[in-house]
């Protein structure tokens, strides 16, 4: 393997990312689509603690599972560079492998505020495999860094938004999910941010203090 020359894969990187690309879309507006459903007929609080345990079903747990099941998808990300024999540095290896156990643990306790993370994730990875899909073509993109800043906002989302849970599941009528997969999400939410802007800085605040 080492003395092959790297495979180029160009379309079947490009096929590759147009697929995510529209499995995004298709996840962004399906899961916000069902959300405006259950909204409707339970209220908004059944979306934020769901204590019985009315949301997180049917179409709406339809489009968690499959967010759920396309983190396994992404993993192919790493197959391709893999075999066009790119370094994989370690914020992608560490968010391709931390990702999946943290979306099973809000499957498994049927966490529905994690919707938050679906819709907010799906939509940045709508633009970021549309990025790599014309990257696959040698194209350059000039909003290229505007991805990674959208990434770092989506985790300040996602900490915030989630951030109330505790004190929800630990009131009265309690909650549906489980504290220690909160505290998970928290804790990789948080590494997320610090790794994303550690890139950020490195990629670009680095560059145009070069150019200065």
């Amino acid at each position: 393997m080492r003395d092959r020359p790297p495979l180029k894969l160009k379309r079947v990187a490009a096929f590759h990312n147009v697929v995510l690309c529209l499995l995004s879309l298709a996840m962004c507006v399906g899961t916000t689509t069902e959300l405006a459903f259950r909204v409707k007929d339970f209220g908004f609080f059944s979306v934020v603690c769901d204590r019985e345990h009315k949301a997180m079903r049917g179409r709406l747990l339809f489009w968690m599972y499959l967010f759920y099941c396309s983190k396994y998808y992404e993993l192919f990300d790493t197959v391709i560079l893999v075999l066009k024999k790119r370094p994989l540095n370690f914020l992608h290896v560490y968010h391709h492998c931390i990702v999946m156990p943290l979306f099973w643990v809000y499957m498994q306790t049927a966490m529905v505020i994690h919707w938050v993370l679906v819709v907010v994730n799906s939509l940045v990875h709508v633009f970021m495999y549309y990025y790599y899909a014309l990257s696959s073509f040698g194209k350059t993109v000039w909003w290229k860094k505007y991805i990674t800043q959208a990434q770092i906002v989506q985790f300040v989302i996602d900490l915030a938004a989630t951030w109330p849970f505790p004190f929800l599941y630990f009131s009265k009528g309690g909650c549906s999910g489980s504290f220690r997969g909160w505290l998970f999400g928290q804790v990789v939410g948080a590494s997320f941010y610090k790794l994303f802007m550690d890139f950020y800085r490195k990629s670009y605040l680095g560059k145009d203090k070069k150019r200065e």
